[in-house]
């Protein structure tokens, strides 16, 4: 670059492009961002697409896993005062700037999103040997968490169902099923919750009363995640429902498929992802789906989704499904190169 100092004038579109963070029209690709050793991550939430966390770990046979996003990945999880074996399964923050994760052996952390102070453990109204798989809430004084053994079997500690009320954990009694539940998710602009677990189990909780939407699946309903109370999307198997406000109906016009794990709803497109690279566009203006799976093919398998304000969307997993201590994380991001 020469010395001489030119100035230079931007249109205001063009401005507002990299404004946005993007030099110019582009058209968003698929980038691996990180693919190592480590543990295998689970699961991601953020603020932006260049302020997130994922999480994860060993799977039974290592230490938790926090990674920080800032655009790139780094490990986090011993400058948080996490030095934990436990493997963590969900993350999800708060409106007021609490960041919370859920794993192993009824493991609950909080501390601040902004990562600027270690991160604490909130005790549990009585021990768990449960995984607590799933957190999501509407504000700092209104958490959901659940969990349970994830074995085919009726266990005690199935059909768990944890909140928080600003000051302490309580468990929330739900009608037995015997399942283990995995994630939770509601509107925050409608007092109802969605929480989907083992065997095809929905609950919906609306009114404060608890209505059983089980689907008639015999596939764990892995993830529950929407855009509004009447567009919500649930995965598990090779199924994808959603919920208009009135009824499940199964999505039957898929372009391609594999396990799916985990779905995430942005402003513009829904994203299904899951085992072999599985990643499943929704364009919700257009409803058409679109198969990203081998853009690029991924050497490992997805399990969580995020979509970040703004549009660009993320999936973490990696190796999971293999045995210990072979696990590596994954991180694939879709925007702008």
């Amino acid at each position: 670059m020469s010395g001489t100092s030119r100035s230079v004038v931007i249109a205001a579109p063009a401005l507002a492009l990299v404004l946005a963070g993007c030099p110019g029209p582009c058209d968003p690709a698929w980038e691996v961002e990180l693919h190592g050793e480590g543990g295998a991550l689970l699961a991601g939430w953020g603020r932006a697409a260049d302020d997130a966390w994922f999480v994860g770990g060993g799977l039974g046979a290592g230490p938790a896993r926090i990674v920080r996003w800032t655009g790139h990945p780094a490990d986090v999880a011993s400058a948080l005062g996490v030095d934990r074996p436990e493997t963590l399964w969900w993350a999800w923050g708060a409106p007021d700037g609490t960041l919370w994760m859920v794993g192993e052996r009824g493991l609950v952390l909080r501390g601040p999103a902004d990562g600027s102070a270690p991160f604490t453990v909130v005790p549990l109204p009585a021990p768990t040997q449960a995984t607590l798989y799933g957190v999501w809430g509407r504000a700092g004084d209104d958490v959901w968490i659940v969990g349970g053994e994830a074995d085919q079997a009726v266990d005690e500690d199935d059909d768990l169902v944890l909140h928080w009320d600003g000051v302490s954990l309580a468990r929330v009694e739900l009608p037995a099923r015997g399942a283990a539940l995995f994630k939770v998710w509601g509107a925050p602009d409608a007092d109802e919750l969605w929480v989907s677990g083992e065997d095809g189990v929905l609950w919906q909780r609306a009114g404060g009363a608890w209505i059983d939407r089980a689907l008639p699946t015999p596939a764990s309903i892995l993830t529950v995640h929407g855009c509004a109370a009447d567009e919500v999307y649930a995965v598990g198997g090779r199924h994808v429902w959603a919920w208009d406000g009135v009824a499940w109906t199964e999505v039957s016009d898929l372009p391609g498929f594999a396990l799916a794990t985990g779905v995430a709803c942005g402003d513009d497109e829904v994203l299904v992802v899951g085992a072999q690279g599985l990643r499943l566009r929704k364009d919700r203006r257009t409803g058409v789906w679109h198969d990203d799976q081998l853009a690029p093919w991924l050497d490992g398998e997805l399990h969580g989704a995020w979509a970040a304000p703004g549009g660009e969307l993320l999936a973490v997993g990696g190796d999971y499904l293999l045995p210990a201590p072979v696990r590596r994380g994954l991180v694939v991001r879709r925007g702008c190169p």
